[in-house]
């Protein structure tokens, strides 16, 4: 089976402490993708390291059997494209020529935008709903709007793989549902779409395949019948949960329980692992 991206045995070291470890994962063109975990589990390490920021300090990752990290920035960036959890507006630029700026991936910087790039400039601010607010300076619009400016600008960099680092933090529940319905929509034009997210819920329903991350290993992957399972989310997030069956999908929809809100017990009750704590910390959870 030929896989668009693949990456084998990865390990991603700051300093002395392994981030990732022993990491493989595989996936075909027009795939979704959830990555979840706790804070600190390794989710933006990853993603990093697929787009080619960051190194590996062991192991590959290809895509389209080309290694990430002996690409060039341009080729790079004619085949990922990135939305970061933290979206910075550059001072001055309207929206439209911040969404523009993903077409420098496909001609010199110091040529003229031509028809071609202006109606994909024009597609991706209309599909993210931000065809309104084309003159106005990004740097003045609001942390939600500026993500889905962000995602824009991914869509009209017109890649092969798209990453999201939480592409619905700082959304309203219309713009996750819109900013999910375009991803699925990529995938169907194969764009396979990796993203990072800390809602469950939506990450069962939007992806195929979910990788969940704790400490920086796979905890587990595969469907989200197979990964969203109760007491392997209790055990990973050190929570309580209440899962209310669904009648239109093989997975439940968690709620966090009410004693996780009012009491640290519901850490005891389901953290197998306090040992890699330190004194100090089991003590602040005493």
């Amino acid at each position: 089976m030929t896989y668009l991206l693949d990456v084998q045995d990865i390990t991603i070291t700051f300093g002395k402490k392994h981030v990732v470890s022993d990491l493989s994962l595989q996936a075909k063109a027009g795939a979704f993708i959830a990555v979840i975990g706790p804070n600190g589990a390794g989710k933006s390490s990853l993603l990093r390291a697929i787009a080619g920021v960051i190194p590996c300090s062991s192991g590959t990752i290809t895509i389209e059997g080309v290694s990430v990290a002996d690409m060039p920035a341009p080729q790079r960036a004619n085949r990922i494209a990135v939305v970061p959890q933290q979206t910075y507006m550059p001072f001055g630029f309207s929206v439209r020529d911040v969404v523009g700026m993903a077409r420098y991936a496909f001609r010199p910087w110091y040529a003229a935008q031509d028809e071609n790039d202006e109606a994909i400039i024009d597609a991706a601010l209309q599909e993210c709903e931000i065809t309104q607010f084309a003159d106005l300076d990004a740097s003045h619009l609001s942390g939600g709007e500026q993500q889905r400016v962000a995602v824009a600008r991914a869509i009209a960099q017109q890649t092969k793989v798209l990453i999201l680092d939480e592409p619905t933090a700082h959304l309203d529940l219309h713009h996750q549902a819109a900013i999910l319905r375009i991803a699925h929509t990529l995938t169907k034009r194969g764009v396979l779409v990796i993203a990072a997210m800390h809602d469950l819920n939506l990450a069962a329903a939007s992806a195929q395949h979910i990788v969940l991350l704790n400490n920086g290993r796979v905890a587990a992957q595969g469907s989200p019948s197979v990964v969203l399972q109760q007491s392997l989310i209790e055990e990973v997030y050190r929570t309580s949960l209440v899962c209310i069956p669904r009648s239109d999908a093989p997975f439940p929809h968690f709620v966090l329980a009410h004693q996780s809100l009012f009491s640290t017990q519901a850490v005891h009750a389901t953290d197998s692992s306090l040992s890699s704590y330190t004194p100090r910390e089991k003590e602040k959870l005493e």
